[in-house]
């Protein structure tokens, strides 16, 4: 049974204010505070960064198999525990690059040749609430939001030098979507100190609904001006991330 985007995302608002109640810390007691040197900075929040697979599903899979790429992220805690977080997630993929070697121009300038490089990628944004356990080295989350995906196609024109570095670039085709995204993972503490570092490993779903976009071979260059053919369907895919988070402390801190 398929999870409908928005009963996933109404589900972890409605469970929202329940788990900040139930994972209220209780108040330190006055008499015995932590070592100065081990009492952990109160943050106001988190952030973090991840390497991510890209596993599209349903129509999306029949064009694109896989895909790779970074996240980032920045939650920003409701409540002193943080057992309820508002967070931002923007993602980064690229599902297909091909490139080829062709001459700069006509006449002399085909004695020179060049590579030309076409990227294939997705940029996703989503914001939205997260819930996550506060006590222990080991703390499951989970999350949701709402937001968009582009879709495009850029190519790039380098030279064969050392550095390799484009000189001209231009954007084939691009398209967006509505975008809603839910999962959930879990950190575990790696690093202790002031400011703990965890290990954050997870999964989430993305619900892209139908897009146009290319993949390669899209672009026919055996002709001038090259033809492009877009493909459009739903565009739902699995990220899985594995990557690390740390606190967000204020500066005077």
């Amino acid at each position: 049974m398929t999870i409908r985007p928005f009963a996933a995302l109404f589900l972890l608002l409605a469970l929202a204010p329940v788990a900040a109640r139930a994972q209220k810390t209780p108040r330190p007691v006055p008499d015995a505070p932590p070592p100065p040197e081990y009492a952990p900075v109160r943050s106001f929040g988190w952030a973090g960064g991840s390497l991510v697979l890209a596993l599209p599903t349903g129509e999306f899979k029949n064009y694109v198999h896989v895909g790779g790429g970074l996240n980032g992220f920045a939650a920003i805690k409701l409540d002193p525990a943080g057992a309820l977080s508002l967070r931002l997630d923007g993602t980064f993929l690229l599902y297909g690059a091909e490139s080829r070697r062709v001459p700069l121009g006509s006449g002399p300038l085909s004695l020179i040749t060049v590579d030309v490089t076409t990227s294939n990628t997705i940029f996703s944004l989503n914001f939205g609430p997260q819930l996550t356990a506060t006590r222990g080295p080991v703390r499951p989350y989970a999350m949701g939001g709402v937001g968009f995906s582009y879709f495009w196609t850029s190519s790039s024109v380098s030279g064969s030098d050392q550095s390799n570095q484009p000189f001209a670039s231009s954007t084939n085709f691009g398209d967006g979507t509505f975008a809603v995204r839910a999962g959930g993972g879990v950190w575990v503490q790696v690093g202790r100190g002031r400011t703990p570092i965890w290990l954050d490993l997870g999964a989430q779903y993305v619900w892209n609904g139908r897009v146009s976009y290319l993949r390669p071979g899209s672009i026919d260059t055996s002709v001038s001006p090259p033809l492009i053919h877009p493909i459009t369907s739903e565009t739902h895919l699995w990220l899985i991330h594995l990557g690390v988070s740390a606190g967000l402390v204020p500066k005077a801190l």
